[in-house]
């Protein structure tokens, strides 16, 4: 991955997405927050990220916060251009999306990856990535 990317595009779903980099300082911060937080549902643990000492994994309103972070850098690749996956008040700015955990999932994994990957090491990011192939459908490409 090129470090000095700061923009990737993929497919997902049969939809073109973008995600960007994170500015330095939720950059920082996200790295952060997995370091010394479980992701809730065991998503920590296939991302061979710790548990946290208490053994709680993080709070809902943590990773919705985190997860809102993560979907701020992704849109969704239009004719008439890129279109924020999440419009100025947090809601979701492209259709579908609403109940669509799977891509919701996939766009905040992706921007994590992306996002963060010159903090991680390989060993770190390809635990990640592994972790939630199955969340990706057949058709889509990384």
């Amino acid at each position: 991955m090129d470090k000095r990317a700061t923009v990737k595009t993929f497919e997902f779903g049969g939809r073109t997405w973008q995600v960007r980099k994170f500015d330095a300082w939720t950059g920082s911060y996200l790295a952060y927050r997995l370091m010394a937080e479980a992701l809730p549902g065991g998503m920590g643990a296939a991302a061979g990220i710790p548990a946290p000492k208490d053994g709680k994994p993080m709070s809902k309103a943590d990773f919705v916060a985190l997860q809102k972070e993560c979907l701020g850098v992704c849109y969704e690749v239009l004719p008439a251009g890129p279109r924020p996956v999440l419009d100025e008040n947090g809601n979701f700015g492209v259709s579908g999306l609403e109940h669509d955990t799977k891509t919701v999932l996939a766009l905040t994994v992706q921007a994590l990856l992306f996002g963060v990957a010159d903090f991680f090491d390989a060993e770190f990011l390809s635990s990640l990535n592994e972790g939630f192939q199955d969340l990706r459908p057949p058709d889509a490409q990384q």
